[in-house]
């Protein structure tokens, strides 16, 4: 069997998706347990990518594009996830740069996403790096949406502009979250998702539809 991710060290950002808020550890603990690699999870259930986008409770919010740097730089490999909850707040858009220099704003989607990125490969310059796009959690965040209104889209344009590798899960994990009760594809979403909210997969969602494509498209970085 090929394992050659074994030994491997890897650190992941992201949202609930990555953290695991239905599976402690999410894919990042099930792939370092069947891997044999090292993991960072550093993942927080409702972080977004853009900043400024008011946390719960009065809590503060953990950005992702503002936290790369706490990403180990000593990982093999640095993996992010998320735009979800950036959809789901509506957060503006904004629109792709023009060039590598231009200033950004990072409490638009694109400003913080390209920002994101540019910190991504400064950090972890001859390392391995790429974007998870997680399934379908809403219109806005979906392959079939318009791509001037997709936060999906916006983020493939970004990780195509800055050569970051792109892994779409976003087409090929089924959208839980549309699956409404009484229809005969409900039982997929209280089967994979946790408390059949549609959103969370729990670890038999994991283990089926997110870790043999991580670990795949790992394996080709």
């Amino acid at each position: 069997m090929d394992n050659s991710l074994a030994g491997k060290y890897i650190s992941f950002n992201g949202d609930s998706i990555c953290q695991g808020t239905g599976c402690p550890g999410g894919y990042a603990l099930i792939i370092e347990n069947e891997c044999s690699i090292r993991t960072q999870n550093i993942g927080v259930g409702g972080a977004t990518v853009t900043f400024g986008v008011p946390g719960l409770y009065g809590k503060s919010r953990h950005y992702i594009s503002d936290t790369i740097d706490k990403m180990d730089a000593e990982a093999d490999y640095a993996i992010i996830e998320g735009g979800a909850n950036d959809a789901g707040h509506g957060v503006p858009l904004g629109q792709l740069s023009e060039g590598f220099d231009a200033e950004l704003d990072e409490e638009t989607f694109y400003g913080a996403f390209e920002l994101m990125l540019k910190r991504l490969i400064i950090r972890f310059a001859g390392k391995k790096y790429g974007y998870i796009a997680s399934h379908q959690t809403s219109k806005g965040f979906s392959v079939t949406t318009p791509p001037e209104k997709s936060y999906y889209w916006a983020a493939r344009r970004c990780c195509e502009k800055w050569g970051v590798p792109f892994l779409d899960l976003n087409s090929t994990v089924p959208p839980f979250i549309f699956f409404k009760p009484g229809s005969e594809l409900y039982p997929l979403r209280e089967k994979y998702t946790y408390n059949a909210d549609g959103i969370h997969p729990n670890e038999e969602g994991y283990r089926k539809y997110y870790v043999p494509k991580i670990v795949a498209w790992l394996k080709t970085l």
